[in-house]
């Protein structure tokens, strides 16, 4: 992923207010680079920008930057078939705050040649997320293959920063690059993770790029919140692996039982166990539990066996399965 360095642009000392010329040059920019007049999801929007600008915590050069910026991102992103809404960009999120990044520090370091192969990412695995929802009325495709698709764009992002593959000899190395490519992909299909029940600390962390997915990005898009499983549905999924209606958030579900599984070493039985309970303490239908777990040993048979080895290889014999048509 980008490494961002800490730091805001804003100066240290108030500037001076500009005049009302240039106050409507940067206006004009950040409108014609897409940004929302008002705040609709968290974004700071022109509103925002220009009262920082007349109170002197950002300076007029930083702005006309951040316009020549998103416009950068907004280029690149069209062209690459996943055009991403520039008011996603547009969030100082808290976890930013808490390391001194702002929206201008982050947009800037992401609009630089260096790290195309990251916008790149976006691009392409939000193009895929959009085919899916073009046509996803229409049945002609579907949340399990489009979700499982995004792995092609973890594949060629990876290959980009890491174009030699360890050497089989050192098993560490290769399952540190497959560790490393599973956690990108997890972080763009959901960017979620799930709570130590023991500790209340989030058993994995993806950082400030955690709203880097492509559910995230659809909300600015469509201009309205939205859960995971609301955009993601479980359409592809076989009855066996949905079990109620309710149960709609199977691809937040898989992508994280893949990680805990693969990465942090955790068994099937564990995770089992923990549906066990949720369905004995009524936090859960009897139905989705059942399906959970199918979900989970259907990961543990299939997937995590072949993935260091062979992604392609794990994510079809998946893919089948999750279809209701076992791998051999």
């Amino acid at each position: 992923q980008v490494t961002v360095a800490p730091g805001s642009a804003a100066p240290v000392e108030p500037a001076s207010p500009p005049s009302a010329e240039v106050t409507e040059q940067v206006a004009a920019r950040l409108r014609a680079a897409g940004l929302n007049e008002q705040p609709m999801l968290g974004d700071t929007a022109i509103s925002g920008h220009m009262q920082r600008l007349a109170a002197g915590e950002v300076d007029a050069e930083t702005l006309l930057q951040y316009a020549a910026d998103l416009d950068r991102l907004n280029r690149f992103s069209t062209e690459q078939g996943g055009s991403i809404p520039t008011a996603f960009w547009d969030v100082r999120s808290k976890e930013m705050a808490a390391n001194g990044w702002d929206e201008y520090t982050v947009v800037r370091q992401i609009a630089v040649p260096e790290a195309e192969p990251y916008l790149l990412l976006l691009a392409q695995g939000y193009g895929r997320f959009l085919r899916f929802k073009a046509t996803e009325a229409a049945g002609e495709d579907t949340a399990l293959d489009a979700a499982l698709d995004i792995f092609a764009a973890v594949a060629v992002y990876q290959e980009k920063m890491s174009p030699q593959p360890e050497p089989v000899d050192d098993p560490a190395a290769v399952k540190g690059r497959a560790d490393a490519m599973l956690m990108v992909w997890q972080s763009l299909v959901a960017g979620s993770t799930r709570t130590n029940p023991l500790t209340g600390e989030p058993l994995f962390s993806h950082s400030i790029f955690a709203r880097d997915n492509v559910g995230t990005i659809y909300q600015y898009d469509v201009g309205q919140e939205m859960s995971i499983a609301e955009m993601w549905g479980v359409t592809g999924f076989a009855p066996q692996f949905v079990g109620i209606a309710q149960n709609n958030n199977q691809v937040e579900h898989m992508s994280i039982s893949m990680v805990l599984q693969l990465v942090l070493g955790e068994s099937a039985i564990v995770l089992d166990g923990i549906e066990v309970e949720k369905a004995a303490a009524g936090k859960a239908d009897e139905a989705e539990a059942q399906a959970d777990m199918a979900l989970n040993n259907a990961i543990q048979r299939d997937f995590v066996p072949f993935f260091t080895g062979d992604w392609q290889q794990a994510v079809e014999r998946l893919r089948a399965t999750l279809k209701g048509r076992p791998a051999e």
